[in-house]
């Protein structure tokens, strides 16, 4: 009867560890090439970027930077870059960081963050010079989409911002915590046996 119970717990153990190989595989991590700015900004898109815009290596956070910077209106000055390797369907977390460079008596957004020229997060110039952070999620609806990150937006020609430590990252689906309960699992069956040894020892 031990014996069965045995082989039945690691057949459970078995089948759980085989259930997390698919979703292990397709682990990506950042999506988005060269999200930190630390040495320039390759693989990066920047237009509408005036004298004194664009890669800044001595601002930043940490320093290595993207300066979206041009006073002409409607400049628009942008980073963007194509995002490959998505799964339709699936959902991604983008996230970043930015800090305002200038004009902070103006409620209306003036920094975005587009997929597809679909902005799915704008924000009004803070009034301090301090770094936040942005993330929201979007459901991919291609292989591929086109990420922007926009300053100056709604005709709002003196509102520029650096960005730094771009991401966009999968959210793991439920079957990818499995590793949490197959760990909770080892360690229950290892407190038990390790308790049974000690009550045969004579400790009641």
């Amino acid at each position: 009867m031990k014996s069965y119970k045995a082989l039945e717990a690691s057949m459970v153990l078995t089948t759980l560890v085989l259930s997390c190989f698919p979703q292990l595989a397709t682990a990506q991590g950042n999506l988005v090439f060269n999200g930190s700015f630390d040495t320039d900004a390759s693989g990066w898109t920047i237009t509408d970027i005036s004298s004194g815009g664009g890669y800044i290596s001595s601002a930043g956070n940490p320093p290595g930077s993207v300066f979206l910077y041009n006073l002409s209106i409607p400049t628009i000055p942008t980073a963007s870059q194509v995002i490959n390797s998505l799964t339709p369907g699936d959902l991604y977390i983008v996230s970043g960081d930015y800090q305002g460079a200038g004009g902070k008596d103006v409620t209306e957004n003036s920094f975005g963050v587009a997929l597809d020229s679909v902005f799915l997060f704008e924000t009004a110039a803070p009034a301090d010079h301090n770094w936040y952070n942005f993330n929201f999620e979007y459901t991919a609806t291609s292989t591929r989409a086109l990420l922007s990150l926009e300053a100056q937006i709604n005709g709002l020609g003196a509102y520029s911002y650096y960005i730094d430590n771009i991401s966009m990252e999968a959210v793991p689906e439920p079957n990818s915590l499995c590793l949490i309960g197959i760990g909770g699992i080892i360690s229950a069956m290892f407190f038990r046996s390790r308790r049974k040894i000690w009550l045969q020892c004579g400790h009641a």
